[in-house]
């Protein structure tokens, strides 16, 4: 009899059947509702990454399925296919109760998700039971805290070649998990990183656009000055103190750019050129005009 049925049986004392067929439903609702989590998770992220529907894969083999898989998806897949495989070698060879496992190719296309990793640990440790069922005294020397390569040594040093397999396989879903939980996180930091060059974009569009305007109405009015050299200037101060710029371009603009004395008409038919202080004039009617411009 199976461990989880020894456990039973001891914990209800009466009507072990019942209480047997009571755990297993319980257990076959709750791996349900895990596999349910995992494909509503799925769904979740490829709508919140902007992803592509998955193509169907309606009526293929499991063999079909994990073709399609992505590498990452295959590896992991395939140490565990080795790992239910040994796992259930072992429990014939010893005439122990198989468990059941729940991961096929399907639950791991197209992409995987942190809350599958849960339910394969659920399974590796339905298969941790079997083999210390089968290999009571040997499981017992591996410690709990054991590294990978520990795990390794100890495959390579049994003689059972299931037990080896197992135990390899094992490290190796471990490998793969990380590297799916790797995967993953690149997905939402690509993502992430994509977004934010977008919203990069979209603003530098704005500001570019409100430049155009400002450069529009200022050389509009013939003013003597270089609009677009004032406004690009202006905008670059801007994006360290809005406030203070803002200020300054309205007050005094030739911080800016200068004022070009040069481009302003002389008075009286040409007889009177422009002075210092019609420089002045104009940086200050250029200032109000910004001022109350709406640009």
């Amino acid at each position: 009899m199976s461990k989880k049925n020894n456990t039973v049986n001891e914990t209800q004392g009466t009507n072990p059947t019942s209480s047997e067929d009571d755990f297993d439903a319980l257990l076959d609702q709750f791996i349900k509702n895990e596999l349910s989590d995992i494909e509503e998770e799925k769904e979740n992220t490829r709508i919140m990454l902007n992803e592509p529907e998955p193509a169907p894969i309606d009526n293929a083999s499991d063999e079909e399925v994990a073709d399609q898989l992505d590498i990452s998806e295959q590896k992991l897949y395939a140490a565990y296919r080795n790992y239910v495989d040994a796992i259930k070698a072992i429990a014939q060879t010893h005439g122990i109760e198989t468990p059941a496992f729940h991961i096929k190719a399907q639950v791991l296309y197209p992409k995987y998700t942190p809350s599958l990793g849960n339910l394969i640990s659920m399974d590796v440790l339905q298969g941790w039971d079997v083999m210390f069922e089968a290999f009571p005294e040997d499981i017992a020397q591996i410690q709990p805290n054991a590294s990978d390569e520990d795990l390794l040594d100890f495959a390579e040093q049994h003689t059972d070649e299931n037990l080896q397999l197992s135990v390899v396989s094992y490290v190796e879903i471990l490998f793969e998990i990380e590297g799916c939980e790797i995967e993953y996180e690149k997905r939402i930091l690509d993502f992430e990183r994509h977004k934010i060059e977008q919203e990069i974009m979209e603003e530098h569009k704005r500001r570019a656009e409100h430049a155009r305007r400002y450069i529009e109405a200022i050389e509009k009015k013939h003013f003597p000055i270089n609009a677009e050299k004032l406004i690009t200037n202006y905008f670059k101060v801007a994006t360290k103190d809005p406030e203070g710029s803002f200020e300054a371009l309205t007050t005094n603009p030739a911080i800016f750019a200068p004022i070009e004395v040069d481009k302003i008409k002389p008075k009286f038919f040409g007889l009177i050129k422009p002075s210092t202080n019609a420089g002045m004039m104009y940086n200050y009617k250029i200032g109000q005009f910004l001022k109350k411009l709406k640009a």
